[in-house]
């Protein structure tokens, strides 16, 4: 099994992504505390699936930079991985400045800490099931991510906690980099993607991946 840590902002949809990848109702309370959740994912065709038990760690903080930053310190040796889910609307763009200015420092913080920073990271662009959902390429831009990650190995995924769009094509390239480090040294991967572009290969990836 592996372990991945949720950040994000409040209102992001943490808690609802966590439990549409389980399965679950994506109209959840807020969450209070810690939750560790675990979902079983899966990769590949019926015949050659792979399969990847994930505890996610989702931590419920009040919405101040530095307390979140605070809260996610004693999980960041236990991360295999980080998953980032971001409010990718033009609601939060025109409306709520701060709140994006504080996701992507959040974001930029996070992704310095040594525990953490070469761990592959996912990150959900949620809340794709709106009229004023962004286009991908505006994410980029916005939260500055492309400079964030800059020779990181990461993912940026389309989404919807909603409707589940782009859920499994996300959790699919997550469980493809976590078997694949997972593999002794020397043997050869199964799996091959860039370790640097947000995008999947176009041969691995569900039709749903980004746009």
């Amino acid at each position: 099994s592996k372990t991945a840590l949720v950040i994000g902002w409040n209102g992001a949809g943490k808690t609802a992504v966590i439990q549409s990848l389980r399965g679950g109702s994506s109209e959840p309370l807020p969450t209070r505390g810690v939750i560790k959740n675990i979902a079983t994912l899966k990769y590949g065709p019926p015949d050659e699936q792979l399969e990847c038990a994930l505890e996610m760690i989702d931590v419920g903080i009040e919405p101040k930079l530095e307390a979140k930053t605070a809260s996610y310190q004693q999980w960041l040796s236990q991360a295999d991985a980080v998953i980032v889910v971001l409010e990718a609307t033009k609601t939060i763009e025109r409306f709520r400045p701060e709140e994006l200015k504080h996701a992507k420092e959040l974001i930029r913080r996070m992704s310095d800490e040594p525990e953490i920073r070469e761990k592959p990271w996912l990150v959900f662009a949620n809340k794709s099931d709106r009229e004023d959902t962004l286009p991908v390429e505006q994410v980029l831009e916005l939260f500055d991510l492309e400079n964030i990650f800059k020779g990181r190995t990461w993912q940026l995924q389309r989404c919807s906690a909603l409707t589940k769009e782009g859920l499994n094509a996300g959790s699919a390239w997550l469980v493809c980099k976590l078997l694949d480090e997972g593999r002794p040294q020397g043997l050869p991967s199964q799996h091959a993607s860039s370790s640097t572009a947000p995008w999947f290969d176009d041969a691995l990836k569900p039709p749903t991946l980004l746009r």
